[in-house]
């Protein structure tokens, strides 16, 4: 890119980051990780129970809220980033200035995808301290564990920019972004187990590599057979259940594909929209 867009973004982005930082979705971000990070940490001995004595076991358990604070983070700093610009008519200050429309969102997503960066960071970083602390230890791939979270925070915050170059009001470019991760795909990942087809381009079945990758070895798919009475009493009837796990590999390259169709066709959208 010419300097001049080069320093355009990054005016952007600094106004967008004052933003937040004046603003409440922050703050409430970082007093949401804080709080239950302090509720993995404080609960335990409050109630007269041990934490677990495999360290690896602890970090899973204190990053147990990742995927959720991954969504609170896109849904807070993404899903309304674009359309709040055209629902609430600052784009009639914005737009008319000198700047591309494509400075315009870039520099948006980049003060976005910093302020999310920092929680998810923040998370880890809480986590690591408190393992360290108490087992004296830092389990292994947690390092691969944070950048995994981080592709996955990257392709669902493109997604809920997409959402909000589509969409006509924040309320519903918001409530569209967190009930997609945090409700319908999950369901969709569940009756995979059910149905027995892996849900292997599912964004949130890819993300549980995160928290996999602490295990060794890496689990692989199973299938659970159980019998129970047929109808009537009569007979034996037999249920399966299957227990899927996603490949590193694979579940990277679709995070990235839906990092990289969304980030384009949320530009390609937010270029060609009219105040």
């Amino acid at each position: 890119m010419a300097p001049n867009s080069v320093r355009q973004i990054a005016t952007v982005a600094k106004y967008e980051l004052l933003k937040y930082l004046r603003g409440r979705r922050l703050l409430a971000i970082v007093l949401l990780t804080i709080i239950i990070s302090a509720i993995f940490l404080i609960v335990p001995p409050a109630i007269g129970a041990q934490y677990p004595k495999d360290p690896t076991q602890f970090t899973v358990n204190v990053l147990s809220f990742l995927g959720i604070l991954s969504i609170l983070s896109a849904t807070f700093f993404g899903a309304d980033a674009i359309v709040s610009e055209y629902e609430s008519k600052t784009g009639y200050f914005l737009f008319p200035n000198p700047i591309r429309k494509t400075a315009i969102f870039v520099g948006k997503f980049i003060a976005s995808a910093l302020v999310s960066v920092g929680a998810i960071a923040l998370y880890y970083v809480i986590a690591v301290v408190s393992v360290r602390v108490i087992d004296g230890s830092i389990p292994a791939n947690t390092g691969l564990s944070f950048a995994y979270s981080l592709v996955y925070l990257f392709a669902i915050l493109a997604i809920a920019y997409l959402f909000s170059a589509i969409m006509r009001s924040s309320v519903y470019s918001l409530v569209l972004t967190f009930f997609t991760f945090f409700l319908i795909l999950p369901i969709i990942d569940a009756v995979g187990s059910v149905a027995k087809f892996k849900p292997w381009f599912s964004i949130t079945f890819a993300n549980g590599i995160s928290q996999y990758i602490f295990d060794n070895p890496y689990p692989t798919d199973k299938i659970f057979t159980t019998a129970a009475p047929g109808a009537s009493g009569v007979g034996v009837q037999t249920y399966s259940l299957a227990q899927y796990y996603p490949e590193v590999r694979l579940s990277l390259i679709v995070m990235a594909v839906y990092f990289i169709v969304a980030f384009v066709l949320s530009i390609f959208l937010a270029q060609r929209r009219e105040m």
